[in-house]
């Protein structure tokens, strides 16, 4: 495991995706992994954990699974979206939401203003497919609020106000493309580099918006 925290496998960059379950181990070294205290010569001290000397870093690691992480990292972002959208605007994104036709095995969704807590995970999921869609018929420069607009209009260092939609939009794109390599059935070198790039490319776009 000490290996792998430095990202190589076989002398190789990789991405490292791992977790940890449950241990179970017998007295005295179940006491040693979890820092339990320990009884010695009527005196009680606390051990250490192994696993404290794993290394922690929070902006590269996550303690949850890819699944989890990819659905919060979504359900944040419909978040940060809907945030930017003036009141009357809501409502006609909402309307747009309704008419939107999806496949016929696919649950209903919950509104995502209103009833943004209520999505589920798989609900996320299924968004990041039709997100680009409905922002595709729905967003334009009047619809995103002055101030919201201003920011991101800087953060891409754009000179035109049109720029602003399109980012969004394209954000969207990413994170659907990137979902898709994520949860690829088969992976192969190049499946591997295809999510590789996918991963970058959100990684740089993200932030603008």
């Amino acid at each position: 495991m000490k290996e792998l925290e430095k990202g190589k496998v076989q002398e190789q960059d990789a991405w490292i995706i791992a977790g940890l379950g449950v241990v179970t181990a017998d007295l005295p070294q179940g006491n040693d992994l979890t820092g339990v205290l320990r009884r010695r010569n009527l005196k009680i001290r606390s051990l250490p954990s192994i696993l404290d000397k794993l290394k922690r870093e929070r902006h590269l690691q996550t303690l949850q699974d890819v699944y989890h992480a990819t659905a919060g990292k979504i359900g944040r972002l419909l978040k940060l979206t809907c945030e930017l959208f003036s009141r009357k605007e809501e409502d006609n994104f909402i309307e747009i939401w309704k008419n939107f036709e999806i496949p016929k095995r696919w649950s209903r969704l919950p509104n995502p203003i209103t009833h943004y807590n209520s999505f589920m995970m798989s609900d996320l999921l299924r968004l990041a497919m039709i997100m680009p869609f409905l922002l595709n018929q729905f967003l334009k420069e009047s619809s995103i609020n002055r101030n919201e607009t201003a920011m991101i209009q800087q953060r891409i260092d754009a000179f035109r106000v049109s720029s602003v939609p399109k980012i969004i939009i394209s954000c969207w794109i990413h994170v659907a493309k990137t979902m898709k390599a994520v949860f690829n059935e088969k992976f192969t070198s190049d499946s591997y580099e295809k999510l590789q790039q996918c991963l970058e490319e959100e990684f740089s776009i993200l932030p603008k918006v």
